[in-house]
């Protein structure tokens, strides 16, 4: 994953992050990607019962004034003193232990996470088809996740890999060092490049 690096505050953290992004599946994509908002859905069975819990929410660009803020954890979490942002921000949602002190480091936009909806879903063994069943119809992403705890390390997998098939191009811009981009947003060109 080039875009996107993580900085755990011990090894076992780490492997719990490498766990969650090999087990994690994207059932649905979106078919209709909207400038600045990323729709989901993302559910996994709650340990210890016998159901699954559901969270419906998406990831949206800051704004001000209709406007688009980019803001980028820019860094390398090898070098001392540079951080990233840290996963409570991101998620904004109680998260386990584990993933206290979790930083995340990308070019790619950050996104918040939002969360408007959040339910007790099926059973585990019958989720993926009720869920794909009641979702079919709709322009959002869904998202299997091995331990429902860990959604926001699922959710960020999907976005990363958004990232890599449909790049940004002001995101892009930034990566190349080609800024400014001329003829993109100036108010005398009429026309987008």
């Amino acid at each position: 994953m080039p875009n996107l690096k993580i900085h755990a505050e011990d090894w076992e953290s780490y492997q719990k992050v490498e766990e969650i992004f090999e087990q994690t599946r994207i059932l649905k994509r979106q078919l209709e990607l909207d400038l600045g908002r990323w729709s989901f859905v993302v559910f996994g069975p709650n340990k210890g019962t016998d159901h699954t819990i559901v969270r419906e929410g998406c990831a949206v660009h800051l704004k001000i004034d209709d406007s688009l803020i980019y803001i980028a954890a820019v860094g390398n979490p090898e070098k001392v003193g540079e951080r990233g942002m840290p996963i409570e921000e991101f998620a904004q949602e109680e998260l386990p232990p584990e993933l206290n002190g979790l930083e995340i480091y990308q070019v790619d936009p950050v996104r918040p996470l939002n969360i408007y909806e959040k339910w007790k879903g099926p059973h585990p063994s019958e989720a993926v088809e009720s869920i794909l069943e009641n979702f079919k119809d709709k322009n959002i992403a869904v998202i299997e996740t091995p331990d429902e705890r860990y959604w926001s390390l699922s959710v960020l997998k999907y976005l990363n890999e958004c990232d890599q098939f449909f790049p940004d191009v002001l995101t892009e811009a930034l990566k190349k060092g080609d800024l400014p981009l001329k003829g993109y947003f100036s108010p005398l060109s009429t026309k987008m490049h």
